[in-house]
């Protein structure tokens, strides 16, 4: 009888081993997956951020061309010149 419980004991060691290393599997590749999720939202937001900014860039040098255009032909644009100027400047700079 001492034997057999020894020997059942043993068993349900193993077997609760066994279940604990599978926990622990599991719960590294749920880790792994969320480590992922991150990683991918923060490039997404990365790239969002980027664009932008790039958007941003171009609508104030598009401005900025304006500004000096207007300063160093001393005329007052009409907002057509405006336009165009602007559309040539953004135009330009996806160029490069």
């Amino acid at each position: 009888m001492l034997n057999d419980a020894q020997a059942q004991s043993s068993r349900l060691i193993a077997e609760a081993r066994d279940i604990a290393t599978r926990l622990r599997e599991q719960e590294t590749q749920r880790a792994i997956a969320a480590a992922q999720q991150i990683l991918l939202q923060a490039r997404d937001a990365a790239a969002q951020e980027h664009a932008r900014m790039l958007a941003d860039l171009r609508r104030d040098v598009g401005r900025l061309v304006v500004q000096t255009t207007a300063a160093v032909i001393g005329k007052v644009l009409t907002p057509d010149d405006q336009r165009r100027l602007a559309e040539e400047t953004a135009r330009g700079l996806q160029a490069s």
